[in-house]
């Protein structure tokens, strides 16, 4: 089955109207990945305002994993709009956010006693980790790792290691971050540099480790499982707080609901985002009740977190991905996506490797030397032929040169193989 449809060039007029009126209105700093305007979405598509249909493989950067459009989630925003949009947590409780927190608190890891503090986005669930973190341990540093992407606000641009577009320009940056190589095939090494800094700097000076156990924007690295053990020891024996950051790897992404469950990993604090609320700005903390607690009454909070359309979303959601998960949709896709990508990966010379876990997987493309020195340009121009044959993906990675999967998890086999399809014909054409 065909599922896309184009009618007109890309971007179409519309499209290229909508453009004009961009640039007189919107600040130039905030970019886009394509030229192309959104008229509706359904499942696993998008349509524009030409009438051009693509497949979805970026999903809102990861937000998108029950698809979009999907009416379970659509009917509880609705049901909640008609009683009450907004009424502030902080001034007059509700259900609906006592009863997400509820749910976050059974399903993270850990058996222990949790509690949860909802907010806006993922930047936002980061600094509140580091905040809870700091308040329990009465330390003030951070341990993060290169190509980290943590979020845009002022202490996470200093968790974040790229410079350029996300921390130039913005600084200076709280001094109390300290940074390793990322735990990427490095084995025993990178424990040692770990347990280094450790030494060095003193077990009293670090409140946090911030970790993603896959490299989102760093281009789909995942952690060595010796290592993240390691650190989970190393922080219990020295009363660090260990984050997990699932804010691209939580609600199905890898596969399990979270990516902690491949690691067998109790974090103290998890934060989480993106596809917690099928499309709608909410993020999370949940950690240890003790831990949390101690912040002093006022001490977290905000205006809009916890917004009760955006919780009964969020319930819908964790819901349908739970019955994706039960029906072996998300084992399904586990499988196939990483076997396409690693078979294509061997095609292709321009191709480093393909990389991931589960369907947050990638292929870092390179210029076709032996050195394989990174090509963020032949990156683009992959994602730039995909979008005219109807596909739409994103990079990621340090150096831009890596094409990421993001697909939603409601994706059927059909526009899955048709997606495929476009990115093995468009790596194959390099030359």
């Amino acid at each position: 089955m065909c599922v896309v449809n184009q009618k007109t060039d890309i971007p179409g007029p519309k499209s290229n109207e909508l453009a004009e009126r961009r640039t007189k209105a919107v600040v130039d700093a905030h970019s886009s990945v394509v030229p192309v305007y959104a008229a509706k979405a359904e499942g696993a598509t998008i349509t524009d305002v030409d009438g051009n249909i693509f497949i979805d493989f970026a999903g809102g950067i990861g937000a998108m994993n029950t698809g979009h459009g999907n009416p379970v989630i659509s009917d509880e925003i609705k049901s909640q709009v008609d009683d009450y949009l907004h009424v502030c947590f902080t001034v007059t409780p509700y259900e609906p956010y006592v009863a997400l927190a509820e749910k976050l608190n059974a399903m993270t890891p850990g058996d222990f006693p949790k509690k949860t503090l909802l907010v806006n986005s993922g930047a936002e669930a980061l600094e509140n980790s580091v905040k809870v973190a700091r308040y329990w341990t009465e330390r003030p540093g951070v341990i993060v790792f290169e190509h980290a992407f943590h979020g845009r606000s002022l202490m996470t641009m200093a968790l974040t290691y790229k410079d350029m577009p996300y921390r130039h320009g913005f600084g200076p940056f709280p001094d109390v971050v300290h940074r390793l190589p990322y735990p990427y095939n490095r084995g025993k090494k990178a424990m040692e540099e770990f347990d280094a800094l450790l030494s060095e700097k003193g077990k009293e000076a670090f409140a946090a480790v911030v970790i993603e156990l896959v490299a989102g924007e760093g281009g789909f690295m995942t952690a060595d499982k010796d290592f993240v053990i390691h650190v989970r020891k190393r922080c219990s024996d020295h009363g660090i707080v260990l984050v997990a950051d699932e804010v691209q790897t939580g609600f199905g992404r890898t596969g399990k609901m979270f990516s902690c469950d491949w690691y067998d990993l109790e974090p103290d604090i998890m934060a989480m985002a993106k596809s917690l609320s099928g499309g709608l700005p909410m993020s999370a903390i949940t950690g240890q009740a003790e831990m949390m607690d101690k912040v002093h009454a006022g001490g977290l909070g905000g205006t809009f977190g916890g917004n009760p359309a955006a919780c009964r979303a969020g319930l819908a959601a964790i819901g349908l991905l739970e019955e994706l998960q039960a029906s072996g949709r998300l084992d399904q896709l586990t499988t196939v996506i990483p076997e396409r990508l690693h078979a294509l990966a061997e095609k292709s010379p321009f191709v480093n490797e393909a990389r991931g876990i589960g369907a947050m997987y990638s292929l870092e493309l390179c210029d076709g030397t032996p050195e394989a020195k990174p090509s963020k340009e032949r990156a683009a121009e992959v994602l730039h032929n995909c979008l005219q044959d109807g596909l739409i993906m994103i990079l990621s990675g340090t150096y831009g040169n890596v094409i990421r999967t993001l697909m939603p998890l409601v994706i059927s086999d059909e526009e899955l193989d048709e997606g495929m399809v476009i990115l093995e014909k468009n790596v194959l054409a390099l030359s």
